[in-house]
């Protein structure tokens, strides 16, 4: 099974107009995020994979999809190393 992500419940954010300003409590650190960063964070509202946030946005964006894969990788690793999303619950008891 592949791991699937979600927003952290220790972050905050704003919609400002089509960006999004996210903060980090514990940190206390805000970050700004635009265009596809701010698409990849209104997925996250529910859990997703990096091959489902891939699909949905090669379904908006005219992109190589290995391309996508690398660049959406990246940003989840950068948002799990910032503390803006966590791995999501599994659904049911492990097997």
């Amino acid at each position: 099974m592949k791991p699937k992500f979600v927003r952290s419940k220790e972050t905050i954010f704003s919609e400002v107009g089509e960006d999004i300003v996210a903060l980090n409590i514990p940190v206390g650190f805000a970050y700004g995020m635009e265009k596809v960063t701010a698409d990849v964070w209104r997925l996250l509202d529910q859990p997703q994979d990096l091959d489902g946030l891939c699909e949905q946005l090669l379904a908006q964006y005219d992109v190589d999809p290995a391309v996508c894969r690398d660049e959406v990788s990246k940003l989840l690793d950068q948002f799990l190393t910032e503390g803006l999303i966590e791995p999501a619950a599994r659904d049911g008891p492990p097997r």
